[in-house]
């Protein structure tokens, strides 16, 4: 297994550099027919002795949708072993460490990042080539930004040609069954027409066995190309899936390396603008755009030059100066509102807890009124009965 590998490798390491740099895990379609042709022809070729038996009837004598299905099975199969063969090195690429600690990637212009780079994309292997990639763009750049922004560009790539590559195959599986169904038309068409002929010449009893024969030889061709096709179809599409799902999880760990192990060692570019930057960038400016010497003036429009790149580099900075100032009061201002609008609504919520607090004060002032009224109810209910006693002994007297 080992030996083929390397041996399919070495046949398709050309492929890497030609076309798209992004199809490294791309099978090529020739060499996935030539494959399958041949497949079928040693298929067809072993079962030569057993013509006679039940799969040798199944493949020799049920009309040519028979070879036309084992072809595009066979295809999907090769590529089935060819992705296989392609991703099972890749897998193992993945587990090496790549990228040393050692190794100073903050500054993008060190020779070790150089080397580094350089020796990633000699590998060969897709997770080497897409880490050169990205140390390319990095080195250029001298920005973690642009290399992140490069590594999500090639991944999205990378995604799109891992879903086209098998798109073909997917074709060829929803192929099968269809010629499988074209095999069963073309077996009741032939019963068909045997039976019309068979109830014309019914007259013997070997013509009416001819004429069954015919019959049932027709039914047998529609139901075992049906057969054939819906079992192929099922054994083929099953290894699709996973060798598809393989290739994904691929290419999702390549992009968890690249996350995890690599930009995050990048140094992000110093976006801010200092006075030593901004008097050489207008020095060098003039100094291109206006020539410095004109004949024996040669000093004097040097020293005019140099006055003028000073003068405008002061002006430039006290621009920048003015402008930082604008912005620390726009803060400033936009503070002070943030606060009054604060403490607007601090009061507004003061003054409705005020309001809440004399609504209850209101809503208990008629329970103290039930309860005085309850207890003068009460006084008098006591001073009725201490008088009602008092008339009755005045009567009985």
């Amino acid at each position: 297994m080992k030996k083929l590998t390397q041996k399919y490798h070495k046949f398709q390491g050309q492929s890497r550099h030609r076309g798209s740099k992004r199809q490294e895990l791309e099978v090529s379609f020739s060499l996935v027919s030539a494959i399958a042709v041949i497949m079928v022809a040693v298929v067809y070729g072993v079962l030569i002795p057993f013509k006679e038996s039940t799969i040798g009837t199944l493949l020799y004598e049920r009309g040519f949708t028979q070879f036309l299905v084992m072809i595009l099975a066979g295809m999907v199969i090769a590529t089935i072993v060819l992705k296989f063969l392609k991703l099972k090195p890749e897998y193992r690429s993945l587990g090496k460490l790549w990228i040393a600690e050692h190794i100073p990637l903050e500054n993008p212009g060190a020779p070790e990042v150089i080397n580094l780079q350089e020796r990633l994309a000699e590998d060969g292997s897709l997770i080497a080539t897409r880490c050169s990639r990205v140390l390319d763009a990095y080195i250029k750049s001298g920005d973690r930004a642009k290399a992140t922004e490069f590594a999500l560009d090639d991944s999205s790539f990378y995604l799109s040609a891992s879903e086209s590559s098998y798109s073909v195959p997917r074709i060829l599986v929803w192929a099968i069954p269809l010629l499988g169904f074209i095999g069963t038309v073309v077996g009741i068409s032939k019963a068909v027409s045997g039976f019309s002929g068979f109830l014309q010449d019914a007259g013997d009893v070997e013509q009416i066995k001819e004429g069954i024969g015919t019959v049932t030889g027709g039914l047998a061709v529609a139901f075992d190309t049906t057969l054939l096709a819906l079992l192929l179809s099922v054994l083929v599409m099953i290894p699709l899936v996973l060798i598809e799902r393989y290739e994904s999880s691929l290419l999702l760990g390549i992009d968890i390396f690249i996350n995890d192990k690599l930009l995050p060692r990048l140094r992000e570019k110093n976006r801010s603008l200092n006075e030593d930057m901004i008097s050489q960038a207008v020095e060098d400016a003039i100094y291109q755009s206006f020539p410095t010497s004109v004949g024996s003036d040669n000093s004097s429009a040097a020293n005019n030059t140099s006055s003028v790149t000073e003068g405008l580099s002061q002006e430039i900075i006290k621009d920048r100066q003015e402008l930082m100032k604008f912005f620390a009061q726009q803060q400033q201002a936009n503070q002070q509102v943030i606060i009054s609008q604060m403490e607007a609504v601090l009061g507004v919520l003061e003054e409705m807890k005020k309001q809440n607090s004399s609504i209850s004060d209101g809503l208990n002032i008629p329970q103290e009124i039930t309860l005085k009224l309850a207890k003068n109810n009460g006084n008098i209910n006591s001073k009725t009965q201490t008088d009602y006693p008092n008339k009755n002994e005045q009567e009985v007297v």
